[in-house]
């Protein structure tokens, strides 16, 4: 059986970028596949504004996890399928800690294929997807695991690999948004991206409308050319990773403790 594993950052980064593979790997190929999920966060603040901050740390957590494990149902995929690595929600660092605890659990595993956010050519910059997509891609490619699983990321703007669906299966993505209720403030905002990208997406697969995007990287030598992105791609990913792009709102109490913290702390052990 092969084992696909799909890192997520938050809870519902999985929805809109991935969730028609995922249906089809999980229900028409269970026999085939086995899917597991890794989410670096509980996305515990990812609700907007003050007025909600009753509401964050632990308790948003547990209310999070209890909605990805109601989406997942959908697709057939049990809690048990599920890791959380405990990190916190907008602080995903792409420091030793972080990658180590990557690679351990990447060994543990042994996945023959990964979904993993864009780390470098990102349509949507931010930290924590960046980071988590950059720890993944360096754990492999300097041999920190004892294998090499084929990479896949996800919200990319270099796309080499689609998958196609049918215009019927949109109703998937409402059912699987349904089930993140706390996360109605952002999804009403990226749905409204959600059917362009997949019909730009649709026109580079033959016989299909609709389609999500990937970008298949290559780790050989003699296939590395295929990793560079077109000029206009540059541009766009200098382009987006100057844009504000949603981020963890914490309650003032924690906004100054993290103050503090970054303010008398030096972090030891970042990779460029």
């Amino acid at each position: 059986m092969i084992k696909i594993l799909f890192f997520q950052p938050h809870p519902d980064d999985l929805e809109l970028n991935c969730g028609h593979l995922i249906h089809y790997l999980a229900t028409k190929s269970k026999e085939k596949y086995l899917i597991k999920i890794a989410s670096t966060t509980k996305g515990e603040y990812g609700l907007p504004g003050a007025q909600y901050d009753k509401f964050k740390g632990d308790f948003l957590a547990k209310v999070r996890t209890r909605e990805l494990y109601n989406a997942l149902s959908i697709h057939g995929i049990p809690p048990e399928n599920v890791h959380f690595f405990g990190c916190v929600d907008g602080l995903v660092e792409f420091n030793k800690e972080f990658v180590n605890k990557i690679a351990e659990y990447l060994n543990t595993e042994k996945p023959d294929i990964i979904f993993a956010p864009e780390a470098i050519y990102t349509s949507y910059y931010h930290k924590d997807h960046v980071n988590t997509g950059k720890a993944i891609y360096y754990c492999i490619h300097n041999n920190l695991i004892d294998f090499t699983p084929i990479l896949y990321f996800y919200s990319t703007l270099s796309p080499n690999y689609f998958f196609g669906f049918a215009k019927e299966e949109f109703s998937l993505i409402d059912q699987l948004l349904a089930c993140h209720k706390t996360q109605f403030w952002l999804i009403n905002y990226v749905t409204l991206t959600y059917k362009p990208k997949t019909i730009l997406a649709g026109r580079k697969l033959k016989g299909w409308k609709y389609a999500e995007k990937y970008r298949r990287i290559y780790f050989h030598k003699e296939n590395k050319s295929k990793n560079n992105p077109s000029l206009i791609v540059k541009m766009l990913s200098h382009w987006f990773s100057s844009m504000p792009f949603f981020k963890a709102k914490y309650p003032q109490d924690v906004l100054e403790e993290l103050k503090k913290k970054k303010k008398n702390l030096n972090i030891q052990g970042e990779y460029e």
